[in-house]
């Protein structure tokens, strides 16, 4: 077997592997998504291994480049995300032996910490391998009692794609002292606005000078539609019960019976549970104990499987 970091013209073998050995259930694969994440990300292309036995690709393992920010400080990070292994060559220990090359790889680079979401079924192997178990992300939840059908001028009014907006150097995300996403208008735009499978809507206070951003998206589910915010920036700490008359406001236009959000929303009724994703790390220069404390709060927006 054969081990080497993939190139460009090895992307059409790489998602035509995801297919054979994942499916598209929770993503639909394409070059398309693939080079959106791994090659546009403006953190920087991903690294990634591939695994060959002669000429046939049998391996894939990729990393997708992360910055988190506390204060003046940034952190280079990396996410454990696409892996696959051919079908005719499982149990071999491919994966293994592609996501600690990858890890070493990482470490010598210098980035301060690996983080993902497992799977239950994955989860094992992350563990033995020296990842170390972080938290189950917590979800607060408000039922909508009054919802009813989307308003028919909500995706002109509110999506994100190819829009003009203003993202203020100065938005206060999180409190000083937390680790959070380090966001710009770039990766706004790369993250949400031309995102090739999903679509993310937006609502502000002014599209010059908002003193709020919320990013948004709709998700079906079985007893109706999730108003999922991904993400929330502030600039002005008195300005939250705008933000949140605003936010019922959205939320009744789009015809949502329930709403989900990382951060607390301070909405009655408001419920909050350990329902989102479980949380693995590989901390390099970071203690895991400051990963696994409130000090780092990633968003639903940053922990999405994408």
């Amino acid at each position: 077997m054969m081990i080497r970091s993939a190139v460009d013209t090895d992307i059409p073998g790489i998602v035509e592997l995801l297919r054979l050995s994942l499916g598209e259930s929770l993503m639909p694969k394409s070059e398309e998504f693939w080079r959106w994440k791994h090659v546009a990300n403006p953190f920087g292309a991903s690294p990634v291994l591939l695994a060959f036995e002669k000429d046939q690709l049998i391996g894939v393992r990729a990393f997708m480049r992360w910055e988190w920010k506390q204060g003046n400080r940034i952190f280079k990070a990396v996410r454990a995300v696409d892996t696959a292994t051919h079908p005719q060559h499982q149990g071999k220990g491919i994966f293994k032996k592609l996501t600690l090359q990858l890890v070493e790889q990482c470490r010598i680079e210098g980035v301060d910490f690996i983080f993902n979401s497992p799977n239950q079924i994955s989860k094992p192997g992350y563990l033995k391998m020296g990842w170390v178990h972080n938290r189950k992300m917590k979800l607060h939840i408000k039922p909508v009692f009054s919802w009813g059908a989307r308003s028919q001028d909500f995706d002109a009014c509110y999506s994100m794609a190819n829009r003009n907006f203003s993202f203020a150097s100065g938005f206060n995300k999180l409190r000083s002292g937390i680790l959070g996403t380090h966001a710009s208008r770039e990766f706004l735009d790369w993250r949400y606005g031309h995102s090739p499978n999903v679509q993310y809507f937006l609502f502000s206070d002014d599209t010059i000078s908002p003193t709020y951003l919320t990013i948004f998206r709709l998700k079906p589910y079985r007893f109706g539609t999730e108003f999922r915010i991904c993400d929330t920036y502030r600039s002005d700490g008195n300005g939250i019960s705008k933000w949140r008359d605003h936010l019922r406001q959205v939320v009744r236009e789009s015809g949502a019976n329930l709403v989900t959000s990382a951060e607390k929303l301070n909405l009655f009724p408001e419920f909050s549970f350990p329902l989102g994703p479980a949380i693995t790390t590989y901390p390099f220069s970071l203690d895991h104990k400051f990963l696994s404390t409130d000090s780092w709060q990633p968003s639903l927006g940053d922990m999405e499987v994408f």
